[in-house]
């Protein structure tokens, strides 16, 4: 009987295993990042881009471009939308700017983007390439 009166206390015993907070912390590849550079012109001057990249919304967002001598502001696109997968299965987006200047950015990156990875961007059939880099 000394077993019974043993079990009948441990189960009549709340007993606190642990208490823990768990701190979720966001991955790098998750966190906002932005994607910066060069469109290289022969006849005028280049024109550097940002692009910001979130996980809500991927690249669904709007390009700045910056006169890359001055760093005047030029122009911003649309907001930029999932257009398809090229041949190569990257992720096209396509914008506008002012209904008149198509803006496309080819995400270059195999899965999310993380710091590190490369976009391309055209503005008006000038291309350039980017790297992405945390905010």
């Amino acid at each position: 009987m000394q077993w019974t009166n043993r079990l009948n206390f441990i189960v009549a015993t709340p007993t606190i295993i642990g208490i823990s907070v768990l701190g979720v912390a966001v991955p790098k590849a998750l966190a906002d990042i932005v994607c910066r550079g060069t469109i290289f012109r022969t006849d005028a001057d280049n024109l550097s881009f940002s692009v910001p990249w979130s996980p809500n919304t991927g690249f669904e967002q709007e390009v700045e471009f910056r006169n890359a001598r001055t760093g005047a502001g030029i122009a911003q696109s649309s907001r930029l939308q999932f257009d398809r997968r090229n041949d190569q299965g990257q992720r096209v987006y396509r914008g506008n700017v002012s209904g008149m200047a198509s803006v496309t950015l080819i995400d270059l990156a195999e899965f999310q983007p993380r710091p590190g990875t490369k976009v391309s961007v055209s503005y008006d059939g000038q291309w350039g390439r980017g790297t992405c880099s945390g905010l």
